[in-house]
């Protein structure tokens, strides 16, 4: 009686085969611990929870909080940070840059804050943060962008404005001659 089943393989094609499927799933498994590895990193809503407590445990000082989380910020916005502390410290008599919270937007120290999930936008994410005054409360959001390996803060933006915005009309403001 013949079997209705094919003959296998020769055995060199067997080895050919289970070795060609070997490689596939390697390959396959490298591109997943590649992925693996890029999403290991903080995601947009946890990096801006990182940084709301610790504002928050610092007394929410906003230089204490920019010297030592720097690291969270993008290098565009930390640039324009830099500038207008720089101008600050230079003038010490006269209000020329920030003259508030960037964080909570605000002059007051603020009660609590809520981080909300993230949202995309192309390929940045939104993190919006609710900042509290006892019942008075104020949304903010936090546009971050990814880098190789961390997700920094791009921008914040203000029910009216946004920090970049700010800081750049601010140097224009310095520049102007008096």
């Amino acid at each position: 009686m013949r079997s209705s089943h094919p003959a296998p393989p020769p055995a060199p094609a067997r080895r050919a085969i289970r070795a060609a499927v070997l490689l596939v799933a390697t390959l396959a498994a490298g591109a997943c611990g590649t992925a693996a590895a890029r999403d290991a990193r903080p995601g947009p809503a946890a990096v801006v929870r990182t940084l709301y407590q610790h504002h928050f445990g610092a007394g929410q000082n906003w230089e204490e909080t920019y010297r030592t989380q720097r690291a969270l910020f993008a290098p565009g916005l930390a640039a324009l940070l830099d500038a207008d502390d720089s101008a600050s410290a230079a003038n010490r008599d006269e209000v020329v840059g920030l003259d508030f919270d960037p964080l909570t937007w605000a002059q007051d120290s603020m009660t609590a804050f809520e981080v909300l999930p993230a949202t995309r936008d192309g390929a940045d994410a939104i993190v919006p943060v609710v900042v509290r005054q006892d019942t008075a409360k104020r949304t903010l959001r936090l546009r971050l962008g990814a880098s190789a390996n961390a997700w920094r803060v791009k921008n914040i933006h203000y029910p009216e404005g946004d920090l970049a915005t700010l800081l750049r009309q601010l140097a224009a403001d310095r520049a102007k001659p008096r």
